[in-house]
């Protein structure tokens, strides 16, 4: 070890000798293989060796964001999923260490591999899917165009792998955990966890990534685009006979396509499709699929991508206490709010965390985000909501569901709420005992979602659904909720057809008591969506003999032809609209559904893990028959 002069001359002791420097006005230097004390007098032995023409001198913290790959030095949580403001790890540069590609010295102790640029772009399109905005909450659905619809596209290159075979510990974070040990209090652990997060990275990959989301108005909107970009795309790479055959062809991807339509300012465009991007680093000219501007011919800057290991933060401590007290700490973060410990896979709330019902508040109770199914559109009587079962390892046992079905009654001046239902997941709906209009749409898989199907719906009416998580100690989580407006009633117009081709034979000619009596009741049994067609259908072919409503009361009389006619009023405005497009197609869907049979689920209790299989030996897969129309002829871009 070094021994210290306080005056001009500096003794060091070494194997016996005894070595003079000199020190200097600044301050103190030292010999080869000894560097400065943290105290700016000693001279200490170096736990490395240096590297020959690298100044092994003084050894301060290296701001991170000043080195290449700089985000492996600061703390990660894991959690959230994000990068901390606090340095964790030093960034010092005692050895050459130097990748193919990068100019920049890299830190001691990281290896980076380079991919190879054949291998580095990588293209995804979605698939086209209801815009989950119109899936939640008041669900603007249209029974003519369907759900808006959203894509998404991304282009990755991963253009290095990163990992740090060696490390050490930063001067902030260091002092920060050195200030605690077993007795410090856990408020005083979360603030550390809070500044440099519950891990550090250890690998992690580099490079560029794009991303663009494109929305739609409606399904036939992005099938038409979808069709001309591939016509297009065909002929983007160039013939052999092209003069330009020597050069790199430039892929035309899809969003590039979408920005040339909006650029041009295409009418299609103006009617509700319109498109996001964004980007992280540079793209790499060797990228051809890259849509936005790669920029001028420069070097192309990675960004962090994936972090694809990571450790925690209490690895990094040395003293046995320490290490369990900010086990302990970190664990509180994640799953009790940091209001109480976690004992086995449940929370022991703090004193203070209990709320005014007396039940404990520390272990937070996730909310289940009710949405409209994507995969089948509501009908006139019949929507499918959906949710996921998400519930936490430690902290929470969510037990049951709870759903509420209302129908809305608009007024004038305020809604009316009429509350209709309410269900217990487990005890109406999975056992089978009094739901005969909510149905399971399949059988849920603890990772997937559970799909209800509710029936004995009202045409166009509006109807608020709300879900509730009930965990076992009778607490209930904040609700989520769909509203949504029923279609209007399906209609089989090929049958109104017919019926107003009867009614005329009926009317022509001299016209019995017998033949008003058929015709009466043949209209009065219609209904007053089919009427309205049949009234469409009936002056379309036959006005010229005489329009439907005055042949009625002339053959009827005022009286039965009144209560006919009144029928048409029961509809909305919005409906009695749509019955009069010229053509409206009757489309049928069949529904899988789940018809069980009663059993007690509570006297073998509720297993999320095994429900699978206890609702198979229960239930059965039944084929329900779900009718939609179809107005208009499909109208052309």
């Amino acid at each position: 070890m070094g021994c210290v002069d306080r005056w001009s001359v500096v003794t060091v002791c070494r194997g016996g000798d005894l070595i003079l420097v000199r020190r200097h006005t600044f301050g103190t230097r030292c010999i080869e293989d000894y560097k400065r004390g943290a105290d700016g007098r000693s001279c200490q032995p170096l736990s490395e060796v240096c590297t020959e023409g690298v100044d092994c001198g003084d050894t301060v913290d290296i701001p991170a964001n000043q080195t290449v790959f700089g985000d492996l030095f600061y703390g990660y949580n894991n959690h959230t999923k994000e990068i901390t403001s606090g340095q964790i790890l030093k960034a010092s540069f005692r050895q050459k260490n130097f990748a193919r590609g990068i100019e920049q010295q890299l830190p001691d102790g990281m290896v980076v591999a380079s991919v190879p640029n054949e291998a580095q772009c990588h293209e995804e399109l979605s698939d086209p899917v209801p815009d989950p905005e119109y899936l939640t909450g008041m669900v603007n659905y249209s029974e003519v165009t369907g759900y808006p619809l959203v894509q998404h596209w991304k282009l990755r290159s991963i253009m290095y792998h990163v990992k740090l075979n060696q490390w050490t510990l930063s001067q902030a974070f260091s002092s920060a955990v050195h200030s605690l040990d077993g007795a410090t209090l856990r408020s005083d652990f979360v603030s550390i966890l809070k500044e440099f997060g519950n891990h550090f990275i250890q690998e992690a990959a580099y490079g560029f990534e794009e991303s663009c989301t494109i929305w739609y108005p409606n399904k036939q909107v992005q099938r038409q685009l979808w069709l001309e970009y591939q016509d297009i795309s065909k002929g983007n790479s160039p013939s052999d006979e092209s003069e330009e055959r020597d050069k790199e062809p430039r892929t035309l991807t899809y969003p590039a396509y979408i920005a040339s339509l909006l650029d041009s300012g295409a009418k299609r465009m103006a009617a509700g499709v319109r498109m996001d991007c964004s980007s992280q680093g540079q793209c790499p000219l060797s990228c051809h699929l890259c849509h936005m501007s790669p920029g001028p011919a420069r070097p192309a800057e990675p960004v962090l991508l994936n972090i694809t290991k990571a450790t925690p933060v209490y690895e990094l401590v040395n003293s046995n206490e320490t290490y369990q007290a900010l086990q302990e700490a970190m664990m509180s973060v994640l799953w009790c709010s940091a209001k109480g410990d976690v004992i086995d896979d449940w929370c022991r709330c703090d004193s203070n965390a209990f709320g005014t019902d007396g039940l404990p508040t520390c272990a937070p109770l996730p909310q289940p985000m009710l949405k409209l199914s994507h995969s089948y559109e509501p009908s006139s009587s019949l929507v499918i909501i959906e949710w996921n079962h998400a519930e936490p390892p430690i902290g929470v046992r969510i037990v049951d569901y709870l759903i509420s079905q209302e129908k809305v009654t608009e007024r004038t001046d305020h809604s009316k709420v009429e509350t209709e239902t309410m269900l217990s997941f487990v005890d109406d709906i999975m056992s089978g005992a009094k739901s005969p209009c909510v149905m399971l749409g399949d059988i849920p898989d603890p990772l997937s979602t559970i799909s209800l199907i509710i029936r004995c719906l009202e045409p166009d009416t509006t109807y608020m659904f709300r879900l509730w998580a009930v965990d076992n100690t009778g607490r209930r989580s904040s609700p989520s909720e769909v509203t949504i407006k029923t279609p209007c009633p399906a209609v089989d117009d090929v049958k109104a057809q017919e019926i107003a081709d009867k009614i005329y034979n009926l009317f022509n000619g001299y016209t019995s008591g017998k033949e008003q009596q058929t015709a009466y009741n043949t209209l009065m049994d219609l209904g007053s969506p089919t009427l309205h067609r049949v009234l469409y259908h009936y002056n379309q072919r036959y006005e010229s003999f005489g329009e439907f409503t005055w042949r009625c009361e002339d053959e009827l009389g005022p009286r039965k032809a009144g209560l006919i006619l009144s029928q048409l009023d029961e509809l909305s405005g919005w409906c009695r609209g749509l019955l009069q497009e010229p053509k409206i197609g009757l489309r049928r869907a069949s529904l899988k559904y789940l018809s069980c049979r009663y059993t007690d689920t509570k006297a073998f209790g509720l297993s999320w893990m095994n429900l699978g299989h206890d609702l198979r030996k229960a239930c059965e897969d039944q084929m329900l028959s779900v009718m939609y129309n179809d107005y208009g002829e499909p109208k052309e871009l």
